[in-house]
């Protein structure tokens, strides 16, 4: 007995099919150009959590000194 069922012809729509991997193809093409937009600007994540970094210092700058015991 065969796996096929009966009825395939009435299931199956190429059209349907061919829209569905259209779709899938154009959705890769955009995953790919957000990928390398990211290839591009690795640089962004680590520069920011630097600034922040540099930031939550000189915020607290005051405080550190003192925790330090300067100006004495």
């Amino acid at each position: 007995m065969s796996d096929i069922p009966s009825d395939y012809r009435d299931r199956l729509d190429l059209r349907e099919q061919l829209t569905r991997i259209d779709k899938a193809i154009d959705e890769a093409g955009k995953l790919r150009a957000e990928a390398r937009k990211f290839d591009r600007d690795w640089w962004v994540i680590p520069f920011t959590a630097l600034v922040a970094l540099l930031a939550a210092i000189v915020a607290r700058l005051p405080e550190l000194l003192r925790a330090f015991g300067w100006p004495a």
